[in-house]
Parts: structure tokens; C-alpha cells; sequence
């Protein structure tokens, strides 16, 4: 624990998905962890920035990360069909 915030932003059919990880704390989880868990802020706009409207993963994902990197690539996935899902209704 203790690394750095950072934003990862992924320029996609003219919108941005901008992504937050970060770690959890596993306080009071059972039995050994391969490592700290990761999870994920996600947000799509028309631009490269963060806010504070983010949304905490989607309910479908309940998946566990073990990296940021995991976390990350798993967000850019569900923005990714968002904004696929937003232009098909347009």
C-alpha cells in the first residue's frame, strides 16, 4: 500500500474513459490473500479529466484484482462498452 494516486485516461470513439484504481484495505477477510485487492473508479466524458462524478465499479464486476494494472485494464473494459452503449442509442 501507500502508492500514489493516478488517472488513466483511454481516448475511445471520440470519449475518454478515465480511471481511478486504488487498494483496499482486507480487514477482517478470512484466510490468506494472494495480495491487497484492488477496485476502481470509473468515469466516461467528452474529455481527458478527472472528476467527481465517478462511478465505484459496476455491480456486474466482482471480480478480484490483485494489480492496479488488472483493476485498470477491467475499467477501461466496462467504459469501453458504456460509451458503446451510449453512441448505439444515439
Amino acid at each position: 500500500m501507500g502508492e500514489k494516486l493516478r488517472c488513466v485516461h483511454k481516448r475511445y470513439r471520440g470519449m475518454y474513459v478515465n480511471v481511478l484504481a486504488f487498494e483496499v484495505a482486507q480487514v477482517g477477510r478470512e484466510g490468506p490473500q494472494p495480495g491487497h485487492k484492488w477496485h476502481y473508479l470509473l468515469a466516461v466524458r467528452p474529455a481527458p479529466v478527472l472528476d467527481f462524478e465517478m462511478v465505484y465499479g459496476p455491480t456486474t464486476d466482482e471480480a478480484d484484482y490483485f494489480t492496479r494494472e488488472a483493476a485498470e485494464q477491467a475499467a477501461i473494459h466496462y467504459g469501453t462498452r458504456a460509451i458503446d452503449a451510449y453512441l448505439g442509442q444515439g
